[in-house]
């Protein structure tokens, strides 16, 4: 989705004549995902990990569709800036059960593929959607935005999150240890002490 508003924002600021506005536009949206983001620790812990994806991807889908429908860039910064309170909640939310769906002994090869993922797939929209944006203009590549975010839902309202041992909900993280630790150590098995005994 963020590839396709990148696409659009740069096409619908050319279409002004003011192309060099696309960045400020897209920094906008920036700052306002990254306060979104921060204010992720205020959430309650009773709001489960399966209902903040649904809402995260719920308002990516409603605040998009305002894009549509601009016209000035007063307006682009106006619907972008907001829309940027979807973004950073979105990924917390998804790397977060993503976490919880893999084992400690995966956990950081897992978050490597997802990120190289996130990174290649948004690369394929910008060029997809660029192309698209070209020879229908800006409202293509809005529209393909909106598209995905409501694919997003779709998915979020489709699935149940699980732990990789196959708990439902609100699973615990997978950087908790696989086994419980040894309550204590026999009086053969402590460590030995180094130094002078008093």
């Amino acid at each position: 989705m963020s590839g396709a508003c990148q696409a659009g924002i740069t096409a619908f600021t050319g279409r002004l004549g003011q192309a060099d506005q696309a960045g400020l536009v897209y920094a906008a949206m920036g700052v306002m995902s990254a306060a979104a983001g921060l204010s992720m620790a205020a959430v309650p812990e009773r709001v489960a990990a399966g209902t903040r994806w649904r809402l995260a991807t719920g308002a990516a889908l409603a605040l998009s569709l305002p894009m549509l429908a601009t016209r000035d860039l007063f307006g682009l910064y106006a619907v972008v800036t907001v829309l940027g309170v979807a973004y950073a909640p979105h990924l917390i939310t998804v790397f977060g059960l993503l976490e919880r769906a893999v084992p400690p002994s995966r956990l950081a090869e897992t978050m490597g593929v997802a990120t190289s993922a996130l990174v290649g797939g948004q690369a394929l929209a910008v060029a997809v959607t660029g192309r698209l944006a070209e020879s229908h203009g800006p409202a293509a590549a809005f529209a393909a935005a909106s598209t995905a975010a409501g694919l997003a839902l779709v998915l979020a309202l489709a699935v149940r999150p699980t732990t990789y041992a196959g708990e439902p909900g609100n699973a615990p993280h997978a950087r908790v240890a696989d086994t419980r630790p040894r309550q204590g150590l026999s009086d053969n098995s402590r460590p030995p002490r180094f130094g002078r005994r008093r």
